[in-house]
């Protein structure tokens, strides 16, 4: 392992060449090329899909062990404690979610088409990806930068998933059951409906959207040159969890191709933030005050605007 000497007291721990350039193309294309084959074959693509996340992430968590960028931003026991809470507090309204919006969608969908209809998946998978993260940037976007009434319940909805003060495969799922219901249901769900997506389009994106928020989480130095210009990945989303309300930047979940066109892309190469979370975290509830941080949307105290 190296280690490479950034801006004074920040260091940047490197695993092997292979780990650090081609474990995100490799799980990638593995990901798309399994569930292509499991629809060719007749086998369930959500099942293959699912197994892909798991497997990355599995992957993603033990690659962490053995070459974190930072260790204080390694998962502990409390804030693994932390995370279990998390994850039944979104994997329940993301199945809530799913199975309302499925409801829904088998009562309006009957004969229901949309331009997406029929496209073979070469051009609906990537179609339905800029749409998704089009509408999921620019929630993500209000929600952090946005003022009035409006802008703040957003803020407070989503603040909970920039609380810690790590970044790592395990804390993705933090966050809020509002902001989850509201990404999952309002800007992707419902878009993909109206589109009039396959299922098979549907299975990819999700799959596609899905491995992005594995990869721009995790707690290792991996590099992707100029693929962060097309995709979010480490390098990119971890400048969002800065501290520094100056560089975090980086809205998009999947396509940073949406935060160049809108201004908000921030890319240093080879650099970590000198601080993860939030700029006043005095402001908050901490991260692992769970029961808090699910009052805090409804909580009608303004909050210092330097917080977000």
């Amino acid at each position: 392992m190296t280690t490479v000497e950034l801006h004074g007291s920040v260091q940047l721990a490197s695993p092997p060449f292979p780990v650090q350039w081609l474990t995100w193309p490799i799980a990638f294309i593995a990901s798309i090329g399994l569930v292509l084959h499991a629809d060719v074959l007749g086998v369930n693509m959500v099942a293959v899909s699912g197994a892909c996340i798991v497997g990355t992430a599995l992957l993603l968590i033990g690659l962490e062990f053995v070459w974190p960028v930072e260790d204080k931003w390694c998962m502990t026991w409390r804030s693994f404690a932390r995370d279990i809470q998390f994850f039944a507090v979104n994997g329940a309204t993301i199945f809530a979610t799913n199975l309302a919006f499925a409801w829904i969608g088998v009562e309006l969908g009957k004969g229901h088409s949309g331009v997406l209809t029929g496209v073979p998946l070469f051009l609906s998978v990537p179609v339905a990806i800029f749409v998704v993260d089009f509408f999921q940037y620019w929630q993500h976007r209000i929600a952090h930068e946005a003022p009035g009434p409006f802008g703040r319940f957003l803020w407070r909805s989503h603040a909970a998933h920039h609380l810690p003060e790590q970044v790592y495969v395990l804390m993705h799922p933090a966050g809020h059951p509002v902001n989850t219901f509201i990404v999952r249901g309002l800007v992707t769900i419902l878009p993909l409906y109206l589109l009039g997506a396959s299922a098979e389009t549907v299975v990819l994106a999700n799959m596609v959207i899905g491995i992005q928020g594995l990869f721009s989480h995790t707690n290792l130095d991996l590099r992707a040159g100029w693929f962060n210009y097309i995709f979010v990945g480490t390098e990119l989303h971890r400048y969002h969890h800065s501290a520094d309300t100056e560089e975090s930047g980086n809205y998009a979940v999947a396509l940073s191709l949406i935060d160049i066109l809108f201004g908000s892309f921030i890319y240093r190469p080879g650099r970590v933030p000198e601080q993860l979370g939030v700029y006043d975290p005095d402001s908050y509830p901490r991260s692992g005050q769970v029961a808090r941080i699910m009052l805090l949307p409804f909580l009608v105290r303004r909050q210092n605007a330097s917080t977000r």
